[in-house]
């Protein structure tokens, strides 16, 4: 073998028995690929289940960051939170929202993973136009964020259910006028009745003395006297006790003005409303009936 083929075996051998890097592309945990994101979940819950009617009611409705990044939430009013009460069915009863006064304003705020922001409401078993619901079913109470970022905000719900409560007191208001036409130069004489209807004594307590009054209407539904604004009565304690089929009476002379002291207009009809200046709401929640008054303005008396 001639030095050529010498020479060539040496560096075959030692191509063979030199080390090899070889590179291995392994996949990276799969954690360390995630971008951290923010989750924000909601939660609402009532300091009871079960409540009496006319029972205030109190709602915690929470909103947390249950993400690994930091939530970036913005508003675009003062009112960040709100509730609403909604029938089994889903018949509105109550929207809180509706009831504030929100200022146009921008808010951020910035949850870290696990924060959490707690708002807490009361609502005192009202409908959106003052009347108490009906008792004995449930109610659905639904939290939400009013976030603009994100829109729609988390939102979260739980039930109620009241109770059918005592019966109570059961008031009738009734307005009487002495005549049902006027003629200019008259005067009138307003008779106001509260009645208990019900079965059970009617306690009421008030700040004054002067808690009877009246309202006149217009044909437009427009009012053109209360009497409670002529009156000038002291802050003094006056209770009012009536046994079931009971009643008070009040007679009130009036010029057949407006609050103004003008006359009122001729060829009109007005509507007579008789009702109390209640200290206490759970008051005018016994009132099942209110019968009023009406009378006309004629050119001359009849």
């Amino acid at each position: 073998m001639g030095p050529y083929w010498v020479l060539l075996a040496v560096a075959i051998a030692a191509t063979l028995t030199l080390p090899v890097a070889v590179l291995v592309f392994a996949p990276a945990p799969l954690s360390s690929q995630e971008t951290p994101a923010a989750r924000l979940v909601a939660s609402v819950a009532a300091d009871k289940e079960t409540y009496l009617p006319g029972e205030s009611v109190v709602i915690n409705f929470r909103v947390t960051n249950e993400g690994n990044g930091i939530a970036d939430i913005r508003f675009g009013s003062t009112c960040l939170a709100t509730y609403s009460i909604l029938s089994v069915d889903g018949a509105a009863v109550y929207n809180h929202h509706a009831h504030v006064g929100c200022g146009q304003t921008f808010t951020e705020w910035t949850l870290q993973p696990g924060d959490t922001r707690a708002f807490t409401f009361t609502w005192s078993q009202t409908s959106d136009s003052g009347i108490p619901v009906l008792s004995f079913r449930s109610y659905r109470v639904q939290g939400l964020l009013l976030s603009t970022k994100p829109f729609p905000g988390p939102s979260a719900e739980t039930r109620i259910f009241v109770m059918q409560g005592a019966s109570g007191p059961n008031l009738a208001f009734t307005a009487k006028t002495d005549r049902t036409n006027y003629g200019p130069g008259d005067s009138a004489n307003v008779t106001v009745i509260l009645t208990n209807i019900g079965l059970e004594t009617a306690v009421m307590h008030f700040h004054t003395p002067c808690f009877v009054q009246f309202l006149v209407l217009d044909e437009a539904r427009h009012a053109q006297f209360n009497s409670s604004r002529w009156w000038g009565c002291v802050q003094i304690l006056a209770d009012e006790i009536l046994a079931p089929g009971e009643s008070r009476t009040w007679v009130f002379p009036w010029g057949l003005t407006t609050d103004a002291g003008a006359p009122l207009a001729i060829g009109q009809q007005y509507e007579v409303v008789p009702s109390f200046l209640w200290i206490y709401p759970e008051y005018q929640r016994n009132v099942s009936r209110t019968t009023v008054a009406t009378f006309t303005m004629a050119t001359f008396t009849t």
